[in-house]
C-alpha cells in the first residue's frame, strides 16, 4: 500500500517530499548564530503519509535501479512477494517512523577533514535511529555526506523532484514550492531554549 500510495510506485511522492527535504537541509546548512535564541534542534510532525515521500525525494529503500530500467514494479510485483526488496514498510513505517538530518562537526575524525573545503561539515540521514546511506553522497565518517557533497545531493535531487506545484498540476494560483516549516516569521509564538 505505502509503495504504490506514497512510495517508488507514485510518480508524485517525491515531488511531494522534496519540499520537507530542501527545508530541512537549508535550515542545516545555515550559518550558525550567535545569538541565545540559537536553536540545537529543529522538529517538524506529520502523519503517516509523509514520511514515505521525503524517503523517496532521498531516493532511500529504493532497488528499483538495479532492475536495468528503474521500474519500481519490477521489484514490488502485484502476483507474489519479492523477498529481496528493500522497500519493506513493516521497518520503515513500523508504527511511528522519525526521519532525521543530524549535522556534525568533524574536525578531529581520524582524517576524514572535508576533502573540498576546510568545513568540518557532514550530515547523516536516520530512518528510525539507523543510519543510512545517501545514494552518491558517501564521502565522510561512517557513509556520512560532506557538506559541499550535501549541497550537490539537494541540487541533483531539486533536478529529479523540484516542481511540486507543476508536477501536481496545481491550477490555483496561491501555490508554493516551498516550505516554510522553520521560518522565523511564522504566526505562532516561537519557543526559545
Amino acid at each position: 500500500m505505502y509503495f504504490y500510495n506514497t512510495g517508488y510506485g507514485s510518480p508524485l511522492s517525491g515531488h511531494i517530499g522534496f519540499p520537507w527535504l530542501k527545508a530541512t537541509l537549508n535550515t542545516l546548512a545555515s550559518p550558525p548564530s550567535t545569538a541565545h535564541d540559537d536553536q540545537d534542534i529543529y522538529i517538524s510532525f506529520t502523519h503517516r503519509e509523509l514520511p514515505p515521500t521525503v524517503l523517496v525525494a532521498m531516493g532511500l529503500f529504493n532497488n528499483s535501479a538495479l532492475t536495468g530500467a528503474n521500474n519500481p514494479n519490477a521489484t514490488m510485483p502485484l502476483d507474489r512477494i519479492n523477498p529481496h526488496r528493500q522497500w519493506l514498510s513493516s521497518d520503515i513505517l513500523p508504527f511511528l517512523t522519525n526521519v532525521a538530518i543530524e549535522r556534525m562537526n568533524c574536525s578531529a575524525s581520524y582524517g576524514f577533514a572535508n576533502q573540498t573545503t576546510e568545513d568540518p561539515t557532514y550530515y547523516r540521514v536516520l530512518v528510525n535511529q539507523s543510519p543510512q546511506t545517501l545514494p552518491g553522497c558517501f564521502d565522510g565518517p561512517s557513509e556520512s555526506c560532506s557538506a559541499d557533497g550535501m549541497r550537490e545531493f539537494l541540487r541533483s535531487r531539486g533536478e529529479m523532484f523540484g516542481g511540486f506545484s507543476e508536477a501536481c498540476g496545481v491550477e490555483y494560483g496561491n501555490t508554493t514550492d516551498v516550505l516554510g516549516i522553520y521560518a522565523r516569521n511564522v504566526n505562532g509564538k516561537a519557543v526559545g531554549r
